[in-house]
């Protein structure tokens, strides 16, 4: 918190008797307000708020106005054109090989287990902890090691002996690194072709938003390996996406990975509601339909900002300068996110940005990404009753994708 910032607070805390939430609302709110470069909160306090109240309902009255103008800033999209601070970052990271005692195999971070959302039951190989892009809304750099890029130790080694559990399909390596920035660095990839070659009956899938491509020159891939792009439009890349690759050296990196014959996929993740998002959203999807055909595609990926309490914590601590809070947060599976009227817009205009050729058995399986299932319908048309079919359809898709009949 900026020091202006808490003395004003204190000063506030000496004149009226803030309870605990209040008092823990009205540093939040300090702190977004600087994050966001909107101001502070002693330029939305106004003592004539209270009018002639006293006491508790005084202070009550007051705090619900400042409230009620913050809500403002989170219900319009977010105004990017007057935005120009930027975090501190450094491409400068010590890479470590660790012993080999952490886990590599975990599970899909959706919200919560059950039917809530809908959950593919995704499984994650975590063969690197931390990631050198600096994206705002990203909580890895938060659970890792400071500057610190841990890669496996005897990776290969451990992935021949790596016990699978049953019905094991689709695994994928984004989930605690980028997949493809480090490239075969420490022969990461090399270890993984040779995982997915003995295991043909899964899908592997190296999840990015890297536009480096000399692993295509120099490691051989068997056709279950899958690389997918995580795509955002280009303010929001500009804006949060720090250090990653623009959005034309991601698509130029997939058209090689496709005219190099490897499966590829799209994740428009996550969809942020920004003044202008219709149109660099609507921009986005033509360049997918433009420089791929519907048969190179595996999936299409819909989803958005989802956090927990404790990841919001994390981001507010972290201290930098990112407006990709401003927005209304809604309590939804166990996260927060945007209302679900919200999703429905920004998911629907995306789909309906794709072309019909795209919508049919040859083109890609478009699903939504950790969302609730009365989404699916207004979305795409269709839904699934349960997890389970939703992640059979997936599979054959997949594999009919991955694995054509010739």
């Amino acid at each position: 918190m900026r020091e202006e910032d808490r003395r004003f607070l204190l000063e506030l805390s000496r004149r009226y008797r803030f309870s605990f939430q209040q008092m823990r609302m009205l540093i939040e709110q300090s702190i977004d307000l600087s994050l966001w470069d909107q101001g502070s909160l002693s330029m939305l306090w106004n003592d004539e708020d209270g009018g002639n109240l006293s006491g508790k309902p005084r202070t009550k009255a007051i705090i619900d106005a400042v409230s009620q103008q913050i809500d403002i800033l989170r219900k319009d999209p977010t105004d990017y054109s007057d935005f120009t601070r930027k975090p501190k970052t450094t491409n400068k990271a010590t890479h470590i090989e660790t012993l080999g005692d952490e886990r590599l195999l975990g599970r899909c971070p959706c919200p919560v287990s059950g039917e809530k959302t809908r959950c593919c039951n995704l499984l994650t190989l975590d063969v690197v902890q931390q990631c050198a892009f600096a994206c705002s809304y990203c909580s890895i750099q938060s659970f890792y090691h400071k500057e610190e890029i841990h890669f496996a130790a005897n990776l290969a080694q451990r992935l021949e002996t790596l016990e699978l559990p049953e019905g094991a399909w689709h695994i994928g390596t984004g989930q605690s690194s980028d997949s493809l920035m480090w490239g075969n660095d420490h022969g990461i990839l090399d270890a993984l072709s040779s995982f997915a070659t003995k295991h043909p009956q899964i899908v592997l899938e190296l999840k990015t938003k890297s536009g480096r491509t000399d692993w295509l020159d120099n490691t051989s891939f068997p056709r279950n390996m899958v690389a997918s792009w995580s795509l955002n439009a280009p303010t929001v890349i500009r804006k949060e996406e720090h250090l990653t690759a623009s959005l034309e050296k991601r698509f130029a990196a997939a058209r090689k990975a496709a005219d190099c014959g490897m499966p590829i996929g799209f994740h428009l993740h996550p969809m942020v509601h920004f003044t202008g998002w219709e149109e660099e959203y609507r921009t986005v999807v033509d360049e997918i339909t433009t420089r791929f055909s519907p048969e190179e595609v595996v999936m299409v990926s819909l989803g958005t900002l989802t956090f927990t309490k404790e990841v919001l914590k994390q981001l507010r601590e972290s201290g930098r300068p990112s407006r990709i809070l401003q927005m209304e947060l809604t309590e939804t599976a166990g996260k927060y996110s945007y209302p679900v009227e919200t999703k429905q817009q920004m998911f629907s205009h995306a789909y309906n940005c794709f072309p019909k050729s795209w919508k049919t058995g040859k083109g890609p399986f478009f699903y939504l990404c950790m969302e609730l299932p009365q989404l699916w319908e207004p979305v795409f048309g269709y839904s699934f009753p349960d997890n389970a079919s939703f992640e059979a359809a997936m599979r054959r898709h997949y594999r009919e994708k991955v694995f054509p009949r010739s």
